[in-house]
């Protein structure tokens, strides 16, 4: 392959996060097309640039920063998935309820999708690189990347992710950012409109929960969360750990 041809990766998330990072990687950048045929892809891997793979240490810690030349959302191919692949999607797609004020839950499917794009597009625009704005884009990713970690990606990315949301927003009710009300809303999308489940998996190690997000890639040393808040959802550093240790105890009881 030389610096004129194009890699193009058609399938899910991972195939567009390999071929991003193999085109980034290639004669140090080529070009690169994605064809996402995943709910989880067409609403966030297939957009925005970051290509990573995993390694032992944990999720996405080799990568690049490579924008697509171009992204193909065919939501035709939806009607082929499997059910647990669409709950991957749903489970990435719930975060964006989250972002802005818009009643996502007024929109049909094709709307939805093209506003979660849209979303996730003017973020990036605004920080391609992940120093500030971008990393509300990982709301309740940390402990989601920690469950899919600790149990070695038995759950999948969305269902960890959905778990993940319910946690941070008990963690900003207990930390006195959000109202029960709030809490409550988390539920209405997670549980009532995308019939996810925000249960723990059982027969896992808090220590080795609590130790894979601190080695979040958000993460400076301390417990490092993306947590909602009367500014929105914004990074908050050094979370006090007994208040992690309790939310991870009410989540096994729920």
């Amino acid at each position: 392959m030389t610096r004129g041809d194009v890699i193009v990766g058609v399938g899910g998330g991972m195939v567009t996060d390999v071929a991003g990072y193999a085109a980034a990687s290639w004669h140090r950048g080529i070009a690169v097309v994605h064809v996402s045929t995943t709910l989880v892809g067409m609403v966030d891997a297939a957009i925005g640039g970051k290509t990573g793979v995993n390694i032992p240490e944990g999720k996405n810690l080799v990568g690049a920063f490579w924008q697509p030349s171009g992204v193909v959302c065919d939501t035709s191919t939806l009607a082929t998935l499997p059910e647990r692949e669409r709950r991957c999607g749903y489970g990435e797609m719930a975060k964006y309820h989250f972002l802005t004020g818009d009643d996502l839950l007024a929109m049909d499917l094709p709307s939805r999708i093209a506003r979660c794009v849209r979303i996730k597009a003017d973020i990036v625009s605004q920080d391609e690189r992940e120093g500030g704005l971008r990393a509300v884009l990982n709301y309740g990713h940390t402990l989601g990347h920690a469950l899919e970690i600790a149990t070695h990606f038995s759950l999948a990315h969305g269902e960890a992710v959905a778990v993940g949301l319910k946690f941070a927003a008990l963690v900003a009710h207990s930390m006195g950012r959000i109202d029960a009300s709030r809490v409550a809303y988390h539920d209405d999308v997670i549980v009532k409109e995308y019939g996810l489940s925000v249960a723990m998996p059982t027969g896992l190690a808090v220590s080795e929960l609590v130790d894979l997000m601190k080695r979040d890639k958000k993460s400076s040393g301390g417990l490092t969360f993306m947590l909602d808040g009367p500014r929105g959802i914004e990074m908050v550093r050094d979370v006090p750990e007994e208040i992690v240790l309790d939310c991870l105890k009410r989540m096994e009881l729920r």
